[in-house]
This record gives structure tokens, sequence and C-alpha cells, in this order.
């Protein structure tokens, strides 16, 4: 597909066709290609015969973003339905073993042999190198199986190029306005449109966000240099720009490269830092600046201000007039004076240190009202997104912990801490949440006027949080951030996947149940293939030719489990057993599946069936894409990675995801949903609250049909935040 046709299906849900006659017949069949992809399309009505032309790549492509890869197939044919009653991997390994107790260096063919106990009545085994002919086999045998009835619907509507283009510029506005990170795929989508669309409607200001501003700064650079000095940019932007034109971290959390520069590229570097009021800010980051500075040849160029400062960056790591200095040679001696330095110059920094800062005040009267004073300074200049984390933070004042953070890549940082960490006393944990709140008030209040406008805000948003972290979320069909709970519905099962291409890679899927104390109950994977509502298709070691895992939760049968064996929830894990890393693999994909028909005579993968799909990356040992709550039919998201020892698997590792899956799902204690910030910008900015979501001027939730998709957030975190 072309990049735009791909960014506007992707993104906006609509598809670029050319003009043309109308042929029922063409028409028809095209429109019916689709739905086999689950593909609706909303306005059929306008559909023409050039539609057939782009059928094919829309159902390629679409498949793909649902993780198909070919063909799948399960390992035993008779999944779910019928699977060996007798398994056990310890036994049946210790049987072959001793086949081969007399062979020195036995042959492939003579292992499979040796761990073939069809002739004792057992299935063929598990647990062994991928037997590609029968793979093969077992893929065409599965292209003659019934579809499921339950789809999974992505609705399209049908556009000219010119309304494309048109809603392609709107998007890109709007999401380069966004107020908090975006996953690496919009940026790169984003990167694609302004390379496309150009800059021109794009106004800088209103681009908030370093990672969003350093793809705005590139494009400027690359197009007018002279226009860089006008754009007031910090040393911290010149380093994430470096960082962009070298293929770095624009995050800058690791060493960047000095990009070989022209002498002009030069003279516009310089021209920036001598006039940045924040040029102090080199000493934050030392050993960066030390390395940039042998390139810009300072003494080349008329610039006191940045040669003064980087000839003390050069002789002490330390800048005894930067903010830092300053704040913590007052913090201890004269508390109202650090903290009034930081509400002034640094009212960010000054919200994210709230609670270390109220633990400081504690109990003392005229630092309490000096920590106020400063509060009230800083909340008009810090982003509503800061504002909100901090008062969720506060208001929970210490009682959830431990908790969790993701880095970049979606591996886990435990953030240590003793419940009632930093707690102080109510009534100053009240006092400094109401401030927070005046700050958030005001700034909503100052977007545009809902006044008279009414407002349906639906109870889903109740369970999605505020996105703040979503650079480091997987890729896939579902944007939204960890901890956010999303209804399964009415399916009959839920029915997990992996796919995975390398010969000497083992993947394994696994599935832990849980008590209501996050404690493990029971479980399937590679060494147990039935427990409970869940059942496992069968171990494969190896997929030269491509190899797939899956298990089935059976959401009718699970309730029993849930009164007669204590569980409460089912945590899905993918283990990497052996092999090289994630994102070495040629192929890999995992997800889910929501189906009412699961039996052997239907399709085992049908990818209109997917409810999501995302690559596995990074060099971690097991990916949890989420915690299935079986009492409420809610699946929370985790898309985290854990690291563990060679040869991970359920036994090893089951109280690590415990673990996680406590903290993902305590995150809702410390974070802002997105029914909060709808009720916020209601009441701000004049809106009036009301039940019907046809008849309201905007709604709030999940699906394209909302006026802000709460899963498709960018324009939520442009407009809302």
């Amino acid at each position: 597909m072309h990049a735009l046709d791909r960014i506007a299906l992707d993104r906006l849900g609509v598809l670029a066709v050319a003009v043309g006659p109308v042929s029922p017949a063409c028409v028809s069949v095209a429109l019916i290609e689709l739905a086999r992809a689950g593909v609706r399309i909303t306005n059929p009505g306008a559909a023409r015969d050039p539609l057939a032309d782009v059928v094919a790549d829309v159902v390629t492509h679409v498949r793909a973003a649902r993780g198909q890869r070919g063909t799948f197939a399960p390992l035993f044919s008779g999944f779910p339905d019928r699977l060996p009653s007798f398994d056990d991997v310890r036994l049946r390994s210790a049987f072959g073993l001793s086949r081969l107790a007399d062979v020195a260096a036995p042959t492939e063919q003579q292992i499979r042999a040796a761990f073939d106990f069809s002739d004792i009545g057992w299935w063929p085994a598990s647990s062994m190198p991928q037997d590609v002919p029968a793979a093969l086999s077992a893929r065409r045998r599965q292209k003659l199986l019934k579809p499921d009835s339950r789809v999974q619907w992505f609705d399209v509507r049908l556009v000219d190029a010119e309304e494309r283009d048109d809603l392609l510029r709107d998007w890109m506005v709007t999401t380069l306005a966004s107020a908090a990170s975006l996953r690496v795929d919009v940026l790169d989508d984003l990167r694609v449109l302004v390379a496309a669309l150009g800059t021109a409607h794009v106004d800088i200001a209103t681009v908030r966000f370093r990672e969003l501003r350093t793809l705005l700064v590139r494009a400027v650079w690359d197009a007018d240099l002279s226009a860089v000095p006008t754009l007031g940019l910090t040393p911290d932007d010149l380093l994430r720009l470096f960082a962009d034109l070298t293929g770095g971290d624009v995050s800058l959390t690791a060493t960047i490269r000095y990009p070989r520069l022209t002498r002009a590229q030069r003279r516009t570097v310089v021209a920036v830092l001598e006039a940045s009021d924040r040029l102090s800010d080199v000493f934050r980051r030392r050993s960066m600046w030390l390395a940039v500075a042998r390139g810009l040849h300072l003494a080349e160029h008329d610039a006191p201000r940045t040669q003064e400062v980087f000839g003390r960056l050069r002789v002490t790591k330390h800048d005894t007039t930067s903010l830092g200095s300053r704040v913590e040679r007052l913090l201890g001696p004269d508390y109202a004076a650090a903290v009034q330095v930081l509400g002034a110059e640094a009212p960010g920094v000054l919200v994210r240190s709230l609670r270390r800062l109220a633990a400081l005040a504690d109990g003392d009267g005229d630092r309490v009202e000096a920590l106020a004073a400063a509060l009230k300074l800083a909340v008009p200049r810090v982003p509503v997104r800061v504002l909100l984390g901090a008062q969720a933070q506060v208001r929970d004042n210490g009682a959830t912990y431990p908790r969790v953070a993701f880095a970049k890549s979606g591996a886990v940082l435990t953030i240590d801490g003793p419940q009632g960490h930093l707690r102080v006393a109510d009534d100053l944990s009240a006092r400094l949440v109401v401030v927070l709140g005046d700050g958030i008030h005001t700034q909503l209040a100052a977007k545009d006027s809902w006044a008279g406008r009414t407002v349906h805000v639906d109870r889903t948003t109740r369970d999605i949080l505020v996105p703040d972290g979503l650079r480091s979320g997987a890729g896939g069909l579902i944007q939204v951030e960890r901890g956010s709970a999303l209804s399964v519905g009415d399916a009959q099962a839920l029915r997990l996947f992996v796919h995975w291409k390398h010969a000497d890679s083992d993947l394994d899927l696994s599935a832990i149940a849980l008590d209501a104390d996050l404690g493990v109950v029971d479980q399937v994977s590679w060494t147990h293939l039935r427990g409970g509502a869940m059942v496992h298709s069968g171990d494969v070691t190896s997929a030269p030719a491509g190899a797939q895992e899956f298990i089935d939760i059976d959401l009718r049968a699970v309730q029993t489990f849930v009164r007669d064996r204590g569980w409460r929830f089912v945590a899905p894990v993918v283990f990497r057993y052996s092999g090289v890393t994630f994102d070495q693999l040629e192929e890999v994909a995992a997800g889910w599946m929501l189906r009412d028909e699961v039996s052997s005579e239907h399709v085992t993968f049908d990818p209109a069936s997917v409810a999501n799909a995302f690559p596995l990356t990074g060099g971690k040992r097991s990916a949890v894409p989420f915690v299935l709550d079986l009492t409420t039919g809610r699946l929370v998201y985790v898309d985290a990675y854990l690291r563990g020892a060679p040869r991970a698997r359920v036994e090893q590792d089951a109280g690590n995801i415990s673990f996680l899956a406590r903290a993902v799902i305590a995150r809702r204690a410390i974070k802002a949903t997105m029914a909060d910030l709808a009720y916020l910008n209601v009441a701000a900015r004049g809106g009036v609250l009301v039940d019907d979501a046809a008849s309201a001027d905007l709604s709030i939730g999940p699906g394209p049909d909302f006026t802000y998709d709460v899963l498709r957030p960018q324009a939520v975190l442009a407009d809302l935040l």
C-alpha cells in the first residue's frame, strides 16, 4: 500500500478510492472479500469498481496487523477438543531417553522415533523440534475449516484522495499537539506525513512534547536552516536533534553521537546556544556537551556567553549557579527559599518532587505554608498531564507500594518502598490536592469553551487510564495506558496465540491462574497442557518453517473454577525458553482472539476474530500482555517484559509474574482515568453532561463513533490535556 493510504487506514479508518463506474457484481465481491478479513465498509454506497483494485492490499495489511503470517496450525490437530489423555513431560522424556541409551550420536530421525509413543496409545509427543512436512500438511487442513462466526470488525469509511489528505493533515496537526509521549509506530507515521505534507500549517508553539518537538525541529532543520534560531530551542532540544540526525535515542537515555555538521550548521547551533535562557542546562548533560563542543569550534564564533559557560564546563562537573545546586544548598537551612526558587524557575521539577518536598515539610507550619505558596506559583506553568499525575499520587499518599514503571523497551522497573513511604498528614495531602486541582481547572478553563454544548462520557472511560507512557508501548491494535481495563464482552472463549520463526529458538506460551491475593493456583504450559478452564495446543521447540502455540480460556466454564478453586485472574505469558532474543527472531507476533466457536472443526487462527496483536521486542525473557479479571470480564492491559534466567518457564518465574500483575492492577490508585479527565474538562469548560451519546454535541469513549476515541488517544492528548 502507498504510505499515505496505510496511515489513513491505520490511524483514521479511511480508505481513498478513485472515482469510477459502479458494477454491482464487482462492488459486491470487493465488499465480501473485505468482510472476510473483518473489514466493514461503513458507507458502502460510496463503493466504486476501483475498490476492487485495492482489496488485496487492504486484506493483506489488515491480516498482518492482526498477527497473521501465512496459515497457522496447532501442533495437535484435535485442539482444543482432543488432546493427549496422558502427557507427563518428565515421564515421556525419561522413556524417550531410555530408548536412546545405546545410541552414541542419534540422528534427528532416531530422536523422533524414540519420542514417538503412538504404538502404545500416546499422541505424537509435544516438546519436540518442528516436523516441517507435518506442519505444512496441518496448515493445508486448516484452509478447509470453517471460520468463527464472531468478528472483531474494523470499520472503514471510503473517501477520495483529496479528503484523505485533508484528514491526514488534520490528524498530523492534532497529533503533534499531544501532551504526552506517543508510540514509536505513531511517531514513524508522523515523520512520513511531515515529509509528504509539509509543516507550513503547523505552529511549533503548539508542539509541547519533546519527541514531537524534535520531529518538527528536524523538519525545519532540513528545510530552512535560517529559521532554526527563531524556534526558542534549549540545549536539550539540540541534543535531541543531534540524536535524531545520527539515529540515536531522542529521550537522551543513552549517549548520543555528534553529527557531522557543515560550517553553516555549526553557526546555527552556536546561535541557538548563545540566545538560550537555559544555557546552563549543559551542565546537566556535561559529558555529552563536552563531546559536542569539540566539533563546534567555539573559538571561531562571536558567542561570549557560550564560550564562558563551556569554559566552566571543562573544569568543573557542577555549575554552582545552576538551579539544582542552588536548591540543594538551600533546602536544609532555608526550605522556604528553596521551594520558592523551584516554583519560580522550575515549576515542573517542584510538582514532580512534591511528595518528597511535602514529607520534608510535614509537621512544620512555616514549611507547609511555603510549599503551598510555591505550588500555587508553579501550577499555571506545569502541563495538565503532570498535574493530574501528581494529584493522583498525593491523594494516594504512599498507600500503593511497590510500584512499577516502564523503560522505553517495555522492561519493568521496580519502584521499591514500604506502604506509607513519604506519607504526610491527611490535611496536608488534602490541601495539596486542592491546589493541584485548582491549577488543572484554570488551565482547562482557558481552552476552547464548551458553554452550552452537551457532552456524553461513556462509562468505560472509568477503566481507561490517562496515557503518559505510550512511547514504551508495543505496537498493536490497542493504544491504552498500562493498567487500563477493557471488556471481553460476551465472547465464549479467549484464544491466545504466539507465532515465531527461527530454526534454533523455542518460545513457550503459558497462562497462570491466580487467586484474589495474586497467588498461583493453576497453570497451563508445555509441562501441563490442560488446567481447569484452560487448554494448551502443544509445545513446539523450534520453528524453521514458523510455528504457533495457542491457549484457550473457556469463558463459559471459568466461573466454576472461580467458585470452586479460588481463581480470580489469569495472566498469559510468552516465555523465551531458549534461542535468540525476541527482536532477533525472523518473525514474531502474539495476541488474542475473542471466539464463539473453538472446536477442532473451526479454523484455529481466524484473523477476523483477533482483538489485538503485537510484535514481541527486546532482549528480556518473558512478555506479559495482560491480566484477565475473571470476576469482571475485563482485560487489565500490562504490555511488559521481565528479566529471567535461561529456560524461563512457569515453575521458575511465576512469582515475578504475580508481582507484576499486582503492581499493574494497582496502578489505578496512582493514575487518573479518562473519566476523571473528561469530567474535569466538562466542569472547567462549561459543558453540560448528558446520558444519551447519540444526541450529545461531544462524546468521549472507546471507538470511532465518539468525538474523542480513548483507544486512539491522539485527539484526547491534544485537546483534553
